[in-house]
Parts: structure tokens; C-alpha cells; sequence
């Protein structure tokens, strides 16, 4: 779908008959609500993982990217996240102790409040023997943490951020669309991205029909 029809399809649902409904969206606002709208739907789907709905934004799964630490630190490396990450999927280390190079080591998220206790902890903290370490996600970086090993580099697979829509004037709210800027879900999912466009015009209008473009995105309408 193009994104001047979504745009209009956006104002069926806003305006009576595509005419001003007392408040309208151009062009502009409706790039910064489209936007943010298809983040809203991407971050409802990977709350609800387990379930086939998942499906609808695997396009968007970026599958194992090795990443080189950029730092090493007194008890952990730092791995930059890549700037379209948007949420983890998995990640693993390849890790080297001594003569035994290149080998996987699990890794285990934790909080930062229970980091200095499991890396004291001596079931839980790193070890190259049982190919296990923790890891805290901080400041747009993964901190592996090690002892007596040396961590490689990560395999990271993750989520990134839909493709954005612009206009072709940026600076001009009422330019029309870069069409060379693709909308990068299918139809079915946009009517749904599209509805929650819908449901935060109205909340930020207080117009109740909010509640009725909620109810359009969990049931599929």
C-alpha cells in the first residue's frame, strides 16, 4: 500500500466523510504518528512472543551479526548495539581460554542490581568450563561479563526498527509523501498500524472513540 492511501485511509477513520471532523491531520503530523504508531505495534508483538502473531514482523529479524567488543573493561567487554536495534532476540559469545579458541558460550541476562552477587556467586558467575556467562544491556551496548576467558566477539539476533515514511519536503507538513520510502508491512497489518494511528488521535482529542480503534487492533478488525 502507498503511503498517500494510507494516509486517506487514516482519514476515513478520523474525519466524517474525509471532510474536517473539527480537527485534521496533514501530512506532517501524520508521518510522526504513522511512525510511531508502527513502534507501538511491533513492541505489542514481541509482548505477545509466543503466540503466531509474531509472524507478522519476522521481516524485521536480523539473524546472528557478529559484533567485535569495542571495549574491554575489569570484568566485562562492551558490544555496541547497532543503531536499528529496536529489541533482542538472542545472543550468544564465542569465547578463547588458552589453546581452546572460537567456542560458544550461553549467555544469561541479569539485572544490574544483581550483578555484583552473581558474579561472586560461585554457581552463578562466568565460567569457560561450563560455557556459561551473564550479560546487562546498558547505554546502547551488551556488557558480557568474563573470568579468566577472553570474549571474542557476540552473535546477536534482534529486532530493528521499521523502515520510517518521510515527506519528500520535510520541512513543509503539507509535501507530499516519498513514495521510494516503501511501507515495509503488508496490507492486512497496516489497517492494523492504521487504527492505532486512529486510537491515539482520538486519545490525544479525548474523543471516545478511542476505545472503539483499540478494539479494532486486538480483534483483528
Amino acid at each position: 500500500m502507498k503511503v498517500e492511501q494510507t494516509y486517506q485511509k487514516y482519514l476515513q477513520k478520523v474525519e466524517k466523510n474525509i471532510t474536517n471532523d473539527n480537527i485534521s491531520t496533514d501530512r506532517g503530523r501524520f508521518v510522526l504518528l504513522f511512525n510511531e504508531s508502527q513502534n507501538k505495534f511491533q513492541e505489542w508483538i514481541l509482548d505477545k512472543k509466543g503466540e503466531d502473531d509474531i509472524r507478522y514482523i519476522q521481516h524485521l529479524l536480523e539473524i546472528d551479526k557478529v559484533i567485535p567488543y569495542s571495549q574491554k573493561n575489569l570484568d566485562h567487554y562492551d558490544f555496541p548495539l547497532p543503531k536499528n536495534y529496536f529489541d533482542l532476540s538472542n545472543v550468544y559469545a564465542k569465547c578463547t581460554s588458552g589453546k581452546c579458541t572460537n567456542q560458544i558460550v550461553r549467555l544469561f541476562e541479569i539485572r544490574e542490581e544483581d550483578k555484583n552477587e552473581l558474579l561472586q556467586d560461585e554457581f552463578n558467575k562466568p565460567s569457560f568450563l561450563w560455557r556459561e556467562s551473564l550479560y546487562t544491556v546498558s547505554s546502547n551496548q551488551i556488557n558480557v561479563y568474563f573470568d579468566e576467558f577472553i570474549v571474542d566477539n557476540i552473535v546477536l539476533s534482534y529486532y530493528r526498527y521499521p523502515r520510517k515514511i518521510t515527506l519528500l519536503n520535510p520541512f513543509d507538513p503539507e509535501s507530499t509523501f516519498d513514495e521510494t520510502q516503501e511501507i515495509e508491512f503488508d496490507d492486512k497489518t497496516i489497517d492494523r498500524i492504521i487504527s492505532i494511528c486512529a486510537g491515539e488521535f482520538d486519545t490525544n482529542n479525548s474523543d471516545p472513540r478511542f476505545q472503539i480503534q483499540k478494539q479494532r487492533i486486538i480483534n483483528k478488525i
